[in-house]
């Protein structure tokens, strides 16, 4: 399948990530709420084509790290629940209020700023309360709560505290002292605002790795996040979750793809791309792709990664460039200009997945899927 007239674009399966959500709900608690994460352009799927997927499959609760992407959200799903989990401006708390969103906050001074917006709006400003409890990154320690507790009180009506939440450091490694030391910490955090007069409804620290092996951590929201789009956060993680008797299967939800530009024949000797890094020791035949690192194929791909064409595993051959790469298709045979080239994905026998890439990377899955170009095509599949 090819993208309605692009070169490079991303498919989302509509039916791996049904499966995926299916199967996670059935690690939740009773009660525990389904919080889809689709932050960093819904790691690489689309924050459009993600969030409405979720939402056909039941979800109503989403989470984001922008206000931006809340906007987006806010304007094809207008009565889900939105907590922006990043930072937003003072100047755009403005549009946080505008669309009811639930704002993470970790300091007094935004909630000095979002009541003024509340008050304008003649509506409360929802909130959601990071605690630091160990990984050093957002959030309040004791003493910053406290400051966050005066600064509700002193906002009156115009604050409501809809979250508290918090993030694990180690929640791949469930045995790990940490997520022991970060939940007592979490639990001392919801016990102060509880004795202050406040109960948040969303209380959530667990990620995808922490609500799969670890049902103490749920809460009363789980935030599903890599998991929820067929990816393992750990190399290990898998292993531990069909050792705590759930035999889950996650699917692959994104698939990257490009299609051949051209093809040439080169003699043995004659050098490939930048730097001329890539010689040929043998008559090779090679084609052209219009996807290079501006599109995301990171450049450490370059005399190392593999492509898929036609069911053959393919190398890429010389520097990745910024908007072209070549790849070896000697051994393909009936190569045509057109043909669709997996980047990432499945085609016949073989795949090539992003742990793949990530290894030749030397980095996580992760990063390998947002840092597809969000401007590419996604088209649902």
């Amino acid at each position: 399948m090819t993208a309605h007239g692009a070169k490079t674009w991303v498919e989302v399966s509509r039916s791996a990530m049904a499966q995926n959500i299916a199967s996670l709900h059935t690690f939740l608690n009773p009660g525990v709420t389904f919080c889809a994460v689709i932050k960093a352009n819904a790691y690489g799927c689309g924050t459009r084509e993600a969030a409405s997927i979720a939402a056909e499959c039941g979800v109503h609760t989403f989470a984001v790290d922008s206000i931006d992407e809340a906007i987006i959200v806010r304007s094809i799903l207008p009565r889900v629940t939105i907590f922006i989990l990043g930072m937003t401006v003072p100047e755009r708390l403005v549009d946080v209020c505008a669309i009811d969103a639930i704002q993470t906050v970790y300091n007094p001074e935004t909630i000095v700023e979002i009541t003024k917006h509340a008050h304008r709006n003649n509506r409360p400003a929802r909130i959601s309360l990071k605690i630091e409890t160990g990984l050093h990154r957002q959030g309040a320690n004791p003493r910053g709560l406290s400051a966050l507790i005066d600064a509700v009180r002193a906002a009156g009506n115009s604050i409501i505290i809809e979250g508290v939440g918090a993030h694990f450091a180690c929640a791949e490694e469930p045995s790990d002292a940490m997520n022991g030391y970060q939940k007592k910490h979490f639990a001392t955090a919801i016990q102060t605002l509880h004795d202050a007069g406040y109960t948040p409804p969303y209380q959530h620290i667990a990620c995808s790795a922490a609500a799969m092996t670890d049902k103490e951590s749920q809460g009363t929201m789980t935030r599903f996040g890599i998991a929820m789009y067929g990816l393992w956060s750990g190399k290990n993680l898998k292993r531990q979750v069909v050792l705590g008797c759930q035999n889950i299967e996650l699917h692959p939800v994104l698939s990257w793809k490009t299609r051949i530009a051209q093809i040439k024949d080169i003699p043995p000797g004659a050098t490939i791309g930048y730097g001329c890094t890539y010689t040929a020791n043998r008559p090779l035949r090679i084609a052209v792709l219009p996807a290079g690192y501006y599109d995301g194929v990171d450049r450490g791909l370059s005399n190392k990664g593999e492509v898929l064409v036609r069911g053959r595993k393919c190398q890429v051959l010389g520097i990745v460039c910024m908007n072209m790469m070549m790849i070896d298709v000697s051994a393909v045979p009936s190569v045509a200009v057109d043909d669709v080239v997996t980047i990432i994905g499945r085609d016949g026998m073989h795949a090539v997945t992003a742990d793949d890439i990530a290894g030749i990377l030397g980095t996580i899955n992760y990063e390998v899927v947002t840092r597809i170009n969000p401007l590419l095509p996604r088209i649902v599949v």
